[in-house]
């Protein structure tokens, strides 16, 4: 199965119809959606089409939805979140276990609320926001929490990209960005040093598309590169993720949103016209 997901649903009104377009009206069958912004209606986004859903954990900005009294080293005054992926990656290596006590509070907090909103028997697959799940001490709180909650993931996220389709693509290896490149290696890294803890846990995944790439992924470089992740994935039987950002903001009411300009990029009007032209059909 070839899941193409879009991320950050709930995020505005704007972004959550740009992204029930693509559901409707593009190759968009699953949906990764904000718990903490309000902005969403999962009845009106499967209305028209089926599409799989996941919690998408935000660690990074916004509101807390735990209590944020004893949340000081990842809220600020206000309750609103303080640090980037960065800031919480530093912290995971100055103060780990404290970063995990206080992430596990929060993590909780938004698997109770997307568990609440679910329907029975709904498959509970679990992302989040730039990727923190993967910095140790948040992927071990996330592990607790859904051991401690009684919950079996179906799906849970591991953007660590193979890298054969890559360099079996020799016609894109210049149009990679070096911070493409970064994030694509600081991931498998991380997942260096979470592997053991998901083996433990048998966590489900599938392979990953859309971290080099993310914010780029236009339709003929998926068109090159999907086909490998399709071989690679037949040989292993293994599902794959297609991520893109197709959710462009049109204006954004909330204050605690850090990453406006980010939502309003031009690449992401790009990423939408992608997930528009694409269908599964139509590489395989």
């Amino acid at each position: 199965m070839i899941y193409f997901c879009a991320d950050d649903y709930g995020l505005s009104e704007s972004v959550s119809a740009r992204i029930k377009q693509c559901v409707v009206d593009g190759c968009l069958n699953k949906v990764s959606i904000f718990p903490n912004f309000g902005q969403f209606d999962l009845h009106k986004l499967s209305e028209t089409k089926p599409v799989r859903t996941s919690l998408h954990l935000n660690l990074v900005e916004g509101l807390c939805m735990a209590d944020a009294d004893g949340m000081d080293l990842i809220v600020n005054k206000d309750g609103n979140f303080k640090h980037t992926f960065g800031g919480l990656l530093g912290l995971n290596f100055l103060c780990g276990k404290k970063l995990e006590a206080q992430v596990y509070r929060e993590i909780k907090a938004q698997v109770l609320f997307w568990k609440n909103k679910q329907s029975d028997g709904a498959p509970f697959c679990i992302d989040s926001h730039q990727h923190t799940h993967m910095i140790p001490a948040v992927f071990r709180a996330m592990l607790r929490v859904l051991r401690d909650e009684g919950i079996t993931p179906d799906y849970v996220r591991i953007p660590a990209e193979p890298i054969l389709p890559y360099l079996k693509t020799p016609s894109l290896y210049f149009t990679y960005n070096a911070v493409g490149v970064i994030k694509q290696w600081l991931l498998k890294f991380l997942w260096m040093m979470n592997r053991h803890h998901a083996k433990n846990h048998n966590i489900p995944s599938a392979h990953f598309f859309g971290v080099l790439l993310s914010g780029e992924m236009d339709e003929t470089r998926v068109r090159k590169l999907l086909p490998k992740y399709i071989r690679l994935a037949e040989k292993d039987g293994r599902d794959i993720e297609v991520l893109f950002h197709p959710g462009h903001a049109d204006q954004l009411d909330a204050k605690n949103i850090v990453f406006g300009r980010f939502y309003r990029s031009e690449n992401r009007k790009l990423e939408f016209d992608s997930v528009m032209k694409l269908s599964e059909r139509s590489v395989l």
